[in-house]
């Protein structure tokens, strides 16, 4: 079986870890990407799918909340590559207002994750992202 290659998005070092840590505890063998601001997943997405370069993703992990591009920016664009049309896109991010979940949901999102504050909480996000693996 071949590693699942997953793209994370997320500017915070401290959720960086959170979130290996929740794959982890969750057993998901993956090659994580780490993008760490808005800009450089553009400049990842530009590149994704092209000979010798790195490959479409399985799952994007994605915080909306990111430094220099917004999320939201990042995900149109991937969502506009041919590849990534039906990926599973996986929303971590500390907002939980109304516009941002309809606006990302028009996008075909389906999973949202607040970021909690307690661990163990935390530790969900591994299952989240394993279920939406399973839909793909």
């Amino acid at each position: 079986m071949k590693k699942l290659q997953i793209l994370l998005a997320e500017d915070n070092p401290g959720d960086v870890v959170l979130i290996q840590e929740a794959l982890d505890c969750h057993h998901i063998e993956s090659d994580l990407h780490i993008v760490r601001d808005g800009e450089a997943a553009l400049q990842y997405v530009s590149t994704m799918g092209h000979p010798n370069c790195i490959p479409c993703p399985d799952a994007l992990i994605l915080d909306i909340n990111l430094t220099k591009v917004d999320g939201l920016s990042v995900l149109i664009e991937f969502r506009k590559h041919p590849e990534c049309a039906h990926t599973p896109v996986i929303i971590v991010t500390s907002s939980d207002t109304i516009r941002d979940r309809e606006t990302i949901s028009a996008l075909g999102v389906l999973h949202y994750f607040r970021k909690p504050s307690d661990f163990d909480e935390y530790m969900k996000l591994g299952e989240l992202v394993k279920d939406a693996l399973k839909q793909n």
